[in-house]
C-alpha cells in the first residue's frame, strides 16, 4: 500500500496545486520512484490511499500498467489518519503482510531485503518491522528506540514491557513498514486512528515483538519547499543515489527543443516536449519539466520549472509552477 492521501500543507504553495507524492523530482512524481522499487522487489499489487486532489495521482497512475503494477485506489472523503486508512482498505488486502510505503519519498531502499528481513523476524513471532535509519546529525528527532538486538523498544518516548537486548539507540522511521494482520487487528475498524498510538504501542506494552531494518543508502521525504528543491539539486548532482529511478534523471529528453544558440552547463534535466529559447542559459542544476518553456535569454541556476510552466525571468533556487515563481 502506497500512502498518498495527506494534504501537502508543509509544502506551502508548492503544495497546493499538486499533492505531494506528485510534485515532479528530476521530472517524475516521486511515487513512481516508490512503485519502480516495488518492481523492483517482484510485487505487483498495489493499493494507493487518496484524498488531497485525488484526480492528479489518480489521472498520471491509472491502473498502474504503465508501471508494471496494479493499482487500486482506497478513497478517503476524510483524513482517516495513519491508521484509518489501513481500516479502510483492510477489505482489499489479502492475508500476507501489508508492504507500505509513504508516496512522499525517493530512496535507495532495498524492498527485496525488507521482506526478506521481515520474514526472518516473522518465524520468531514479530507483529511488524519497521525500515529505520540513523538520524541524520545530533538535533535530527529519534522516535524509535532500538536495542543491540535490533528490536523496537520504544515508540514517541514510551517503552514496551519487556527488558532489551544491550544498549539503546535512536533511529528515525522513514515511512515503510510491513505489517501482519494481527498488528492491524488492533486498529479500529473504522474513523480515524493512528497506527502508532492504536496498534504499534499496544503491542510493545503486551510484550508482542516489533523488528526493524535499517537501510544506509539515499532517503529524501520533500516534505518543505527547502527539502524539495534540495531532493532536486541531489540526484541531478548524482543520479547513482538511486539505482532503480523510473526514468532518466539527467540530460535532455529527444523530444525536447533546444535552441542552438542556448548554453547548457550540466548538471541539468530537459523533459519531453520542453523548449529551451534563443540565448538562454540552463545551469548548473536545472530540471525543465515536460512541456515547459524558458523564454529567451533567461538564465536558470539551481531552479525546477514544472511541467508546462513558463520561465520568463531569470531565476536562482527557485521552483518555477504554473503560478509563479517560489524562492524556498
Amino acid at each position: 500500500m502506497m500512502l498518498a492521501a495527506g494534504r501537502s500543507s508543509r509544502l506551502g504553495a508548492i503544495g497546493s496545486r499538486i499533492p505531494k507524492p506528485m510534485v515532479p523530482v528530476c521530472g517524475y512524481a516521486p511515487i513512481t520512484f516508490g512503485l519502480a522499487l516495488v518492481r523492483q522487489a517482484g510485487l505487483s499489487d498495489v493499493i494507493v490511499n487518496v484524498h488531497h486532489l485525488p484526480e492528479h495521482i489518480e489521472s498520471a497512475l491509472g491502473d498502474g500498467a504503465a508501471f508494471g503494477v496494479s493499482i487500486r485506489y482506497s478513497h478517503e472523503h476524510a483524513l482517516l489518519g495513519t491508521g484509518g486508512c489501513f481500516a479502510l482498505a483492510r477489505p482489499m488486502f489479502r492475508s500476507e503482510p501489508l508492504l507500505v510505503l509513504n508516496g512522499k519519498i525517493v530512496a535507495d531502499i532495498d524492498l527485496r531485503a525488507v521482506l526478506a528481513s521481515h520474514a526472518r523476524a516473522r518465524s520468531q513471532g514479530a507483529v511488524a518491522t519497521m525500515v529505520v535509519r540513523k538520524p541524520f546529525d545530533a538535533t535530527t528527532p529519534t522516535p524509535v528506540e532500538v536495542d543491540e538486538s535490533g528490536q523496537v523498544i520504544g515508540l514517541r518516548g514510551i517503552r514496551g514491557s519487556f527488558a532489551p537486548t544491550g544498549a539503546i539507540s535512536g533511529r528515525m522511521f522513514v515511512g515503510v513498514h510491513v505489517l501482519e494482520a494481527s498488528l492491524l487487528d488492533r486498529l479500529p475498524r473504522s474513523g480515524e486512528s493512528d497506527v502508532i498510538s492504536d496498534a504499534y504501542l499496544p503491542a510493545l506494552a503486551a510484550g508482542q515483538h516489533v523488528a526493524t531494518h535499517e537501510m544506509t543508502g539515499y532517503y529524501e521525504e520533500h516534505s518543505t519547499p527547502a527539502q524539495y528543491l534540495q531532493g532536486n539539486m541531489a540526484l541531478l548532482r548524482n543520479p547513482a543515489l538511486v539505482p532503480f529511478p523510473p526514468g532518466p534523471l539527467v540530460g535532455i529528453d529527444r523530444a525536447a527543443q533546444v535552441d542552438s544558440s542556448a548554453v547548457l552547463v550540466a548538471p541539468y534535466r530537459i523533459g519531453a516536449g520542453a523548449i529551451i529559447g534563443a540565448s538562454a542559459q540552463i545551469g548548473p542544476e536545472v530540471v525543465v519539466g515536460n512541456g515547459a518553456r524558458v523564454a529567451p535569454g533567461v538564465k536558470l541556476r539551481g531552479c525546477v520549472v514544472w511541467p508546462s510552466a513558463i520561465a520568463t525571468q531569470s531565476a536562482e533556487g527557485s521552483v518555477i509552477t504554473e503560478d509563479g515563481v517560489i524562492r524556498p
